[in-house]
């Protein structure tokens, strides 16, 4: 699956946008003509946090690229850890990063004639983003389903309704569109026959690992297949450090998220063991 032809840099790239989607969650667009025009959806990069004044956070951090335009390129994350908060206090316009990318492997895109079923959970909708831009620019059919546990965790709603696609959302506690998790959303759908079935699609799914898993399994047992994006700490981004390794489902050995991936067919990985972690 590992990609030996993908070309990456590691390059100092200019801040040109920095906003608040919603609390905790951020928007950065970078400048960057040789990691806009050769990054692919579900790519991401591996960011230096640690700034002029502290070498601290040592390691770099993964995020996933969420779009792209011309000679610029969009990152979204979410405040989780020190790095993630470090980061949201550096940010400005015109600053330096020191990003490597784009690193890994993305979505596999099918030449056929199946329309596409993108379903996210939380902050999976950022790496979501940058393929369904690429679908609807080719006039290819999406249908995007959207999760989260509460109305307020939902950004850009009104980006996503302009887009040329159907759009579902739902939140755990029926504070905006369907009452429930996303996963019983899509087989609520299926049932109702609005979406048709998971074997008219080819399927994509991006979101925290209980979620994914959860989605994965529906597929699986239903003799199905989908994708899923991994999020997993990675110090190198290109498979030195072996720090990123996910067991394989049926046989032994493991891949590198970051090499083999962060892009899989469900069915290659054991996803329980990421539970876990």
């Amino acid at each position: 699956m590992c990609n030996h032809e993908n070309n990456y840099f590691e390059e100092k790239v200019e801040v040109i946008s920095f906003r608040e989607k919603k609390k905790g969650v951020y928007s950065v667009w970078f400048n960057s003509e040789k990691i806009a025009l050769t990054a692919k959806p579900g790519q991401f990069l591996n960011i230096q946090v640690s700034d002029e004044t502290s070498i601290i956070p040592v390691l770099r951090r993964p995020f996933a690229i969420s779009s792209v335009l011309d000679n610029t390129f969009e990152m979204m994350f979410h405040v989780v850890g020190r790095g993630t908060e470090l980061l949201s206090k550096i940010m400005t316009p015109g600053k330096q990063m020191n990003v490597l990318g784009p690193l890994g492997n993305g979505f596999k895109i099918f030449k056929n004639e199946k329309p596409k079923l993108l379903i996210a959970g939380g902050i999976g909708i950022a790496p979501l983003k940058s393929l369904m831009q690429y679908f609807v620019s080719k006039g290819e059919k999406v249908v995007l389903v959207w999760g989260n546990r509460d109305k307020s965790d939902f950004f850009d709603i009104d980006f996503f309704m302009d887009q040329d696609i159907m759009l579902y959302i739902s939140s755990d506690n029926g504070s905006i569109g369907y009452e429930g998790t996303v996963l019983e959303m899509l087989k609520s759908e299926i049932a109702n026959s609005r979406i048709g079935k998971i074997e008219d699609y080819d399927s994509y799914v991006v979101g925290p690992t209980p979620m994914m898993k959860a989605v994965a399994d529906y597929f699986l047992e239903n003799d199905q297949s989908c994708q899923v994006s991994l999020e997993e700490p990675m110090a190198c981004g290109i498979g030195v450090c072996q720090g990123c390794a996910v067991k394989k489902r049926n046989e032994d050995g493991y891949l590198l998220v970051c090499k083999d991936g962060p892009v899989f067919d469900a069915g290659e990985i054991d996803m329980a063991s990421l539970l876990s972690r």
